[in-house]
Order: C-alpha cells, then sequence, then structure tokens
C-alpha cells in the first residue's frame, strides 16, 4: 500500500514529518503546532509504537514499584488535539531522490521537511554472547521482561535443592556503572530485602548477590558530581553490591559472566545498561553517520537540506563545542531548537544555535534516597527524593499519567512491590529459565 500527495504546492501546506514520539520529538511536535494550526504546515509524527514512554522511571517499573501503563501515554491521545497526523509504523529506509519515507508493509510517506528524532538502541560493543543472554534496558518491555526474569529466578531458587545452584539462580550482574545501573541494583537490593525475603522464607538471603561491573575508575558519569559518585559508591556497597571497577565483561552466556581480568561470575541475570548507539535501517542512512552511529548534525541540528536530527538519533555537539549528552533533557532541548530552524526556513521564527544547557541530575538509591544537582544546587537525602518526584510528576505527559505515578509513588511509602508474575512465559523468559533440568535433584 502506497501513499503519495501533493506536497510543497503554492495552495497547499508544506508536509513536515517527525520520525520518534520520544523526548525529542514531542518537543519538536510542540514548537510546530502553531504552524499547523495556522495551516503553514502539514504535521505527520510516525513511531513505531502508539505509546510515548518515560524512560526514567524504566527501574521503578522493573522492580514493581510503578505499574506498567502508567509511565506510557498514548501518541494518539497528544496528536489528536494538536491535528497532527499520526502513524504507527517503522521506518525501512530514506529515499532522498523522492523524498519519501519508505515504511514497513511498503507503505510511503512523502515528506518536504523532515526532523529524525528516532532515539538510540543498545550498543553491545560486540562482545560475544551479550546480545542474545542479557537483559537490554532501554524499553518498556526490556523492562516487562526483567521482572518477569527476576520473579522466575527466585521461583526456581525457591524449588532448587542445592545452595550452588541457589547461588547461581540468585546471582546478578549489571554492566555499566552510569545513573541506570547505579539505581538498579540500588532497586534490586531493596526489592530482595524488604520483598523477596519475606516472600521467599526458604531461600536464605545470604546465597543473593548483586554485582555492578564498571569500565572506569568511578561510578556514574563525568556530568555527575565526584562528591556524588562517592556517596553513591558508599550506599551500594553498605547495601551489599559487589562493585567492580576498572573491568569490562568480555564474554558472555547464559550461565556465567566472563571479564578481561579472567574472573568468571556464575549468574543466570546479566542486565546491560553499558551504553548506546544510533538507530539502524534496513538501509543505511542516506547521510554521514558520527560517533555511535548517530547522524552528523551542525550546532543547528541541520543534517541536510530540509532535514533535522534530534535526541538520541543526533551526534549533537552545541555552539560553544561542547557534546550534548544522550540524556531526556538534551533531547527536550535539541527538539526545540530542529523545529525552530525548521520553521524559520518556512520564514515563520529566527533561526538558531543549540546552547545546552545542563539542568542537573536526579540518581535515586532506592528506599527514598537520592542525589540530584539542580541548577548546580547539590541535594542528597530524603529532600532529593521529595524533589525527584515533583520533577518526575512534572515531566510526565498528561493529567491522568501525573496522578497514576504520583499514587504509585506514594505506595511505595507503606507498602511492598508488587511481584505478580503475569506474562507469557515462552515469550518472554530465555529457553534457559524455562528448562526444568534446573530443579531435577540429580542435576543439583
Amino acid at each position: 500500500m502506497a501513499e503519495h500527495g501533493v506536497t510543497g504546492s503554492p495552495t497547499e501546506p508544506l508536509s513536515v514529518v517527525v520520525i520518534g514520539g520520544g523526548f525529542a520529538g514531542l518537543e519538536a511536535c510542540k514548537e510546530l503546532t502553531p504552524a499547523v494550526r495556522k495551516g503553514l504546515i502539514r504535521l505527520t509524527l510516525i513511531d513505531k509504537e502508539n505509546f510515548f514512554q518515560f524512560n526514567p522511571l524504566l527501574v521503578e517499573v522493573a522492580t514493581g514499584a510503578v505499574e506498567t501503563r502508567h509511565i506510557v501515554y498514548p501518541l494518539r491521545s497528544f496528536c489528536i488535539p494538536r491535528g497532527i497526523r499520526f502513524v504507527r509504523n517503522k521506518l525501512r529506509m530514506v529515499d532522498v531522490e523522492r523524498r519519501v519515507l519508505v515504511l514497513h508493509n511498503q507503505l510511503e510517506v512523502p515528506y518536504d521537511r523532515l526532523i529524525i528524532a528516532a532515539g538510540s538502541s543498545t550498543n553491545y560493543f560486540g562482545i560475544p554472547g551479550a546480545e542474545s543472554c542479557s537483559f537490554p534496558f532501554k524499553t518498556l518491555m526490556d523492562a516487562i521482561r526483567l521482572r518477569a526474569h527476576n520473579v522466575e529466578m527466585w521461583e526456581l531458587a525457591d524449588q532448587a535443592e542445592s545452595s550452588e545452584k541457589r547461588r547461581e539462580l540468585l546471582t546478578f550482574v549489571v554492566a555499566g556503572g552510569g545513573i541506570t545501573g547505579v539505581e538498579i541494583c540500588a532497586e534490586l537490593v531493596h526489592l530482595f530485602r524488604h520483598t523477596m525475603s519475606r516472600l521467599y522464607p526458604e531461600v536464605p538471603q545470604s546465597l543473593v548477590s548483586v554485582y555492578l561491573v564498571e569500565a572506569g575508575a568511578r561510578l556514574l558519569p563525568p556530568a555527575v558530581r565526584d562528591a556524588h559518585a562517592e556517596i553513591a559508591e558508599g550506599h551500594l556497597r553498605q547495601l551489599g553490591v559487589n562493585i567492580v571497577l576498572n573491568r569490562r565483561v568480555v564474554s558472555v552466556d547464559e550461565d556465567r559472566v566472563q571479564l578481561d581480568d579472567g574472573q568468571v561470575i556464575p549468574a543466570h541475570t546479566l542486565i546491560w545498561t553499558t551504553g548506546v548507539r544510533g538507530q539502524t535501517l534496513e538501509a543505511p542512512w542516506p547521510w554521514p553517520l558520527g560517533r555511535a552511529g548517530r547522524l552528523k548534525v551542525d550546532a543547528g541540528l541541520k543534517v541536510a537540506e530540509g532535514v533535522w536530527a534530534a535526541g538520541d538519533a543526533a551526534d549533537v555537539t552545541d555552539r560553544e563545542g561542547r557534546a550534548v549528552p544522550m540524556v531526556a533533557q538534551g533531547a527536550i532541548q535539541s527538539g526545540k531548537v530542529a523545529a525552530q530552524n525548521l520553521l524559520a526556513e518556512l520564514g515563520a521564527g529566527q533561526a538558531t544555535q543549540l546552547l545546552y544547557r545542563d539542568l542537573g541530575y536526579f540518581v535515586g538509591l532506592g528506599k527514598r534516597s537520592t542525589i540530584a544537582s539542580i541548577l548546580g544546587v547539590p541535594v542528597a537525602g530524603w529532600l532529593a527524593w521529595y524533589l525527584w518526584a515533583a520533577a518526575y510528576l512534572f515531566k510526565m505527559v498528561g493529567l491522568r499519567k501525573q496522578i497514576e505515578v504520583g499514587l504509585d509513588i506514594l505506595k511505595t511509602l507503606l507498602v511492598e512491590h508488587d511481584t505478580s508474575q503475569i506474562h507469557d512465559r515462552r515469550r518472554m523468559l530465555r529457553p534457559r529459565d524455562l528448562d526444568p533440568v534446573l530443579t531435577r535433584p540429580e542435576e543439583l
């Protein structure tokens, strides 16, 4: 099926397409909405999912603190009131000569101007077994799958008849000591100590291990203060997390993780949070790529004539020569600038260049403990946790989602996390997790 239309004629508004319904894509659409309402452009948003997901709360979904559907917002609910057409489909290739986007099922969408905000994908760095045997942590389905797998490990450990097998099942390795890696380690420990230990009284807590493997000399990215990195490391060590610095994962299979110093960690669970790269298409992008497979752009986010890129899809350096990090605030700022420059070309505004403003960061350490920097002001402890909750609620798309997530956060103050395992086991778990040999006495 193909969709054709006359674009760029004097009697019709230009066709503008935004690829990607994440932070950058939605910010671009917001900026373009007044032009849609004035009839200057026809705007189409394309995404492979029909919802926006609030990535900062994926850890809470994976550990049962926040309900799955509460961090997603239907993209049609965002688009329809703004006069934006939404197409749930996946981009296969860009035909530059015809100015057409080729989607799955051979659907073709013509464009006069294009903003690429397609996000990023997990980077496995070519490490043997990493992609097939680890759990990535980028999408809502990743969080759901990890949640189901973690519960499955405890269920199998409850039935195992040897301490050695139980220890292997209950060893959890996190690769990557960035914000996500630190947060998931802290939340897993609190989940295991305060919920799983009560629900699985036959499983000794002494057999549970959590490892955090980081290739650098310290935890957390450079933008995080050294003092906060030290607080995070000390807090995790106090929780019992085994922190391994200056080491890389070099090989993975379903039963073990091998590091570059030869150390082997027997474990059924490796959570991969080490890095991301730009999205790939069935056909290569028709424009030059920069770092980590992202599209090269100038300080105005321009890729080529009539094409801009924003968020994780773009290799962005702002007008002062600073690399823009692949975080939500970078995506929001770049999405806005890309849209402003598109409008400027249509005579509906002034051209501008990105000047990245670091608004700060939040790093959750579990059990309502947080470290943060807000506009350069360091905050820690309960106050930081309250600010974290307020900031994330404010950023949620839609009043309904703000209410739902707010109630979930309040519930964590009063009740334990939800460990219900609602899923199709053969779709959500690996073949090894489904193998009953794990609990056969002769194999333990």
